[in-house]
């Protein structure tokens, strides 16, 4: 009896993964050249994934809906998770500024004097404003004495739709501001 169940359970799961609707489209975060290359960093920098909460530290994209809920854009998901894909793009905002060779991923063969490391506090569409709102807290550790020597909270809003491309846009232009900011004042620090 046990083996008749099998076959017909597998068509069941079968029929239910078709019901799914359809699948997401994947969203990045563009590579954008956010700054003249003429950033030149005094020290190696480690740059450490984002933490994030939970609702964050995922691949959904996050809406804000006009009565404070929170939910995910329909049919839409990062790349990766959000927190790995903030990281790789902080990277390249300091690469694309100038100082390629002097900054990394954490756990990368890099002797880095310094750790930035980052806190995602709102990666989310505003779906009654239209717009993206990206906030994150910044802080620059010297990696001898484990010593926050600067900190700061970085946000940005840009605008856009509540929903699809558009919405997604928005998300990426905010942060691009923000990384324009944070690469600026992490070069004034270190």
């Amino acid at each position: 009896m046990g083996r008749q169940l099998i076959p017909g359970l597998s068509v069941i799961v079968f029929l239910l993964a078709g019901c799914g609707g359809p699948p997401p489209i994947t969203y990045d975060l563009a590579q954008r050249d956010i700054s003249a290359k003429t950033l030149r960093l005094r020290r190696q920098l480690v740059i450490a994934e984002p933490s994030a909460l939970q609702s964050l530290d995922s691949d959904k994209v996050l809406v804000r809906r006009p009565d404070g809920t929170l939910a995910t854009l329909a049919h839409a998901a990062w790349s990766d998770r959000l927190p790995r894909l903030v990281q790789s793009r902080m990277i390249q905002a300091f690469e694309n500024a100038g100082a390629v060779g002097q900054v990394g991923p954490s756990g990368a063969s890099i002797s880095a004097n310094t750790t930035l490391e980052a806190e995602i506090r709102l990666f989310e569409v505003d779906a009654g404003a239209g717009q993206g709102r990206v906030e994150f807290a910044a802080r620059l550790v010297d990696t001898t004495s484990g010593r926050i020597t600067a900190a700061r909270i970085f946000h940005a809003e840009a605008a856009g739709g509540a929903e699809g491309p558009a919405a997604v846009s928005s998300l990426d232009q905010a942060l691009a501001q923000a990384l324009g900011d944070l690469t600026r004042w992490t070069a004034a620090h270190i």
